[in-house]
């Protein structure tokens, strides 16, 4: 912790946090990723029906609305 400090100390920037909902498209990828074992490279043709559904709102600039 003392190491990451001192380099942050050395630059300039912005520590926020950010709700799952207000970034759903990396809570996604994040929640995949966990469960990964090996290395899964995301192929843009075939994107998970509910993650191609979560970037088009997302570019839509439209607020998401989890449910369950």
């Amino acid at each position: 912790m003392r190491s990451i400090r001192n380099l942050l100390s050395l630059m300039n920037f912005m520590i926020s946090h950010i709700f799952r909902e207000g970034n759903v498209c990396a809570d996604w990828l994040a929640n995949k990723g966990s469960h990964l074992v090996g290395y899964e490279e995301i192929d843009i043709s075939n994107l998970d029906l509910s993650f191609r559904g979560m970037l088009l709102v997302d570019k839509a600039s439209l607020p998401y609305i989890r449910h369950g």
